[in-house]
């Protein structure tokens, strides 16, 4: 199968890089027979959690939170919690210069949980997840830790069903929540894939700030602490800390409706974006070529736009606010 390559912008950072990724050596020889995979066993019977990092390398506040809780021994208070750093081999390319550039070695990570991906993997990402596939299958719950490419508020995404719902709302997470149905949002994604094999787990996304902020490293930890607690399994000595970021307007819920994709190497958004932009039914949003892009409906908000658009890749999320 033919893969596209993993793009990016070779442009330098339009934030400060506040943090640079840690030596993750240490942590290599997992428990679990795979390389950077660590299961934190109670010895009790309980859920099976996956919390995972560094699906895209460049991404480091996933990694940070990870390292905290194996440095501070957090051991759940019954079933088990499995830590995975995915992409550590893109994570390891890491370049203040070029610091978009890690984000994979060939492809996007978090579009290859496919089982006609999986079946025949010809990529890196790919063999990657083809060895952390089982802990995937086998979790009760997961979490997805990620970040942003602009300093847009933190989010929840999720696929759209009861249980996610109600565990997102009790989180009492006090930012955007992105919901989508299965099969209507990105192919391949890892939380969907997940999704398909819990039989009443959850199934999150947590975007935790921009890439490189600090701030993003405490909003990680705060979501993960808080995703340990929610399921009954961290003791409570452990002190849940405050979110990285204040909420803002843009707090709400959101049903995400489609994915924009650049058809042509002229496409422009109409006007400088950073997301959460939003857009009355008809408002111009980009042009691409001789194509005029207008909102398909009111309280249309735009979600995640691309830094630098490439023809035939995603530019942004469209999501009407609820």
């Amino acid at each position: 199968m033919s893969v596209p390559p993993c793009r990016f912008s070779i442009a330098e950072s339009d934030a400060p890089i506040e943090l640079l990724p840690r030596d993750l050596s240490a942590w290599q020889q997992g428990n679990c027979g795979v390389d950077y995979v660590h299961r934190l066993d109670s010895g009790l019977e309980g859920p099976e959690l996956v919390i995972q990092a560094l699906t895209h390398g460049n991404e480091i506040c996933g990694a940070n939170a990870l390292l905290w809780l194996l440095e501070n021994n957090i051991y759940p208070l019954k079933g088990a919690v499995t830590l995975i750093f995915a992409n550590v081999e893109a994570y390891k390319t890491f370049d203040p210069q070029r610091p978009f550039a890690s984000r994979c070695l060939d492809e996007d990570m978090n579009r290859v949980w496919l089982p006609s991906r999986l079946t025949c993997p010809d990529t890196h990402e790919a063999h990657r997840a083809v060895a952390l596939l089982p802990f995937v299958e086998n979790a009760d719950s997961l979490l997805d830790l990620h970040s942003t490419t602009f300093a847009v508020a933190p989010m929840l995404i999720y696929p759209q069903n009861s249980g996610n719902r109600l565990f997102a709302d009790r989180l009492s997470f006090p930012f955007p929540h992105l919901l989508y149905d299965l099969g209507s949002y990105h192919t391949g994604i890892l939380v969907s894939e997940h999704e398909r094999h819990t039989d009443g787990g959850v199934s999150l996304v947590a975007e935790c700030g921009q890439h490189f902020a600090r701030s993003a490293s405490q909003q990680a930890l705060a979501i993960t602490l808080r995703f340990i607690a929610l399921h009954g399994m961290l003791d409570e000595s452990v002190e849940l800390p405050d979110w990285g970021y204040q909420p803002d307007d843009s707090a709400g819920h959101y049903r995400i409706d489609q994915v924009l994709h650049a058809q042509s190497d002229k496409f422009r958004f109409a006007e400088p974006v950073r997301g959460f932009e939003q857009y009355r039914k008809g408002e111009l949003i980009a042009t691409d070529d001789q194509e005029l892009i207008a909102a398909p409906f009111d309280n249309c908000a735009l979600i995640m736009p691309a830094r630098v658009p490439v023809m035939g890749e995603e530019v942004a999320t469209l999501a009407e606010r609820l």
